[in-house]
């Protein structure tokens, strides 16, 4: 009989202790934060880069547009210009009766660090310019 006031007693002081639980909860909680900071990292890259590709399609735009180089040219340009360790764009210049367009497009696999989940496997990174074209 002396037993169970024994084991109540004992149960008592081990739920007073603490040791270990912020441990426990650290391991716990650390793969969802690891997570979510992968996570901001790759998007944070995607909208550095389309923000890049924005300025570099716009400057060579207007380069082109002001006949300060030639399509071949500003397409070696936009894409020397534009890449990066994150992602090598591809660029297309095309002449319309008035205008350039100047597009770079890369895929934002070819961006991102982790990408574990893969929840951009079909997503393009993409920017298109139109200038018009100054007379010569």
């Amino acid at each position: 009989m002396n037993f169970l006031p024994r084991l109540a007693r004992c149960m008592r002081v081990y739920r007073k202790k603490s040791d270990g639980t912020v441990s426990v909860e650290f391991v716990l909680w650390m793969p969802l934060f690891l997570v979510i900071l992968a996570l901001a990292i790759d998007v944070s890259l995607l909208f550095m880069s389309q923000s890049n590709y924005w300025s570099v399609s716009r400057d060579t735009a207007r380069l082109v547009a002001r006949h300060a180089m030639d399509g071949t040219t500003a397409k070696s340009y936009a894409e020397i210009r534009a890449g990066s360790f994150f992602g090598q764009p591809k660029a297309t210049v095309e002449y319309g009766p008035s205008t350039v367009t100047v597009t770079l497009s890369a895929p934002a696999q070819s961006i991102m660090i982790f990408d574990g989940m893969g929840f951009a496997r079909d997503l393009n990174i993409n920017a298109r310019i139109t200038q018009a074209l100054e007379p010569i």
